[in-house]
């Protein structure tokens, strides 16, 4: 059974003529660049994010490269019997069979396992010729099952939504305007961004969805009250781009704050959300604590409200385009060593981005059509005359 299982997820190794019909990512150089340390890779990403495509891409260069079918090895874990080869080394060891020459190992949603983490620890520290490479969906069980074991043995990578080039490739043709226009109101998502129609696009939403709600939160986080939840979803929704009152969430949903923490983590735990923190250095004059809420997926947060009516009729695009430019941060971003934050003054003067990279400290105010420079900036230069700004609109984008 188990090798029956094998031979269907490792084509290639029968079929000599078996071809991958996949686009390439920006993120993929990076990965292939760590291709030939000895350093395990780990992938991790939203579910339906592009992650087992990146794996097979993976593939398709070494075979284009000379390795052997037979040097390959390829496990989709969803499939619960595949299991059994990792419940100890020696077993999995015996399925690879001899290692000579250099073998290399992708394990496809590895937060299945029970022990992951010790299981590659193992394996990587045998210093065998094997290059491992991993794929996970839910960055909690990832902390609690991996991290702690790899520490110094791998390399984790973040596989984001499209940016907007990608999207541009994988949704052509279509212009830079229609683009825009289709990932602030459906989102990023590659499958998303191949499907022409608008039903077509919500469908999938509701497919990625509903994975969410049933892997993520019932299987493994054991949340019972998913209608609580949902309803706590719409209201973080609705605060996309806004500060974020917890006391005012708790009160207005009747769930106490350390359970609206949890929740709050959940969701970035599982790359729904994420939370910006305050830039600040002047306690008495600045904001230090209350972060704001981005959606990851503008497409999963107008799916939450149920709100996909086009960007003319829309009340909240001024929201959606700067959740739209912090995601675009992300994804240019492929180790996540940029520092992200807002600035905000006790009076309430604000900017939308202040971002801290090895090119230095800049400040980013973002308008959907004003690219008249705020007088925000004025008082920024008097609290930080080092920082640069710089006004983004759509026409960054789509001109």
């Amino acid at each position: 059974m188990i090798s029956e299982i094998f031979a269907l997820q490792n084509p290639w190794r029968t079929n000599p003529g078996f071809s991958f019909q996949l686009k390439e990512r920006e993120v993929f150089n990076i990965v292939k660049s760590n291709l030939e340390n000895e350093l395990i890779i780990g992938l991790i990403g939203s579910r339906q994010v592009g992650k087992s495509s990146i794996l097979y891409l993976l593939i398709k260069h070494l075979l284009k490269t000379g390795v052997s079918p037979n040097q390959i090895f390829y496990f989709n874990l969803d499939d619960l019997k595949l299991h059994e080869l990792f419940t100890s080394v020696p077993s999995f060891l015996q399925f690879t069979g001899k290692i000579d020459d250099r073998k290399y190992v992708f394990i496809d949603e590895i937060q299945r396992l029970n022990s992951p983490g010790l299981f590659l620890k193992e394996l990587f520290d045998l210093k065998l010729n094997l290059k491992i490479i991993y794929s996970g969906s839910s960055q909690l069980e990832i902390k609690s099952k991996i991290r702690e074991h790899l520490v110094g043995r791998a390399r984790v990578i973040k596989i984001n939504r499209l940016s907007f080039n990608e999207y541009l490739e994988f949704a052509a043709p279509v212009s830079k305007k229609e683009a825009l226009n289709e990932i602030l109101i459906f989102g990023s998502y590659p499958a998303v961004a191949k499907e022409k129609s608008v039903l077509e696009k919500k469908l999938r939403l509701r497919d990625i969805f509903q994975s969410y709600i049933q892997k993520d939160l019932i299987d493994f986080l054991k949340i019972e009250n998913v209608e609580g939840f949902n309803k706590f979803m719409i209201f973080i929704a609705n605060q996309t781009a806004d500060l974020l009152n917890i006391h005012s969430l708790s009160k207005s949903l009747a769930i106490q704050r350390k359970e609206i923490e949890k929740y709050i983590n959940i969701l970035e735990y599982t790359f729904v959300c994420n939370r910006v923190y305050p830039f600040y250095k002047n306690y008495s004059k600045e904001i230090t604590k209350t972060p704001k809420i981005y959606f990851l997926d503008s497409g999963i947060r107008n799916y939450i409200l149920n709100r996909f009516e086009p960007i003319e009729l829309r009340t909240d695009i001024g929201n959606l385009f700067e959740n739209f430019v912090y995601t675009e941060m992300l994804c240019a971003d492929f180790y996540s060593q940029n520092r992200i934050h807002y600035w905000r003054t006790t009076n309430q003067t604000e900017i939308d981005f202040i971002v801290e990279s090895e090119e230095g400290t800049k400040a980013i105010e973002v308008k959907w059509y004003n690219q008249i420079a705020p007088k925000s900036f004025q008082t920024l230069a008097q609290y930080y005359p080092e920082i640069k700004a710089e006004v983004v609109t759509r026409d960054n984008f789509i001109n």
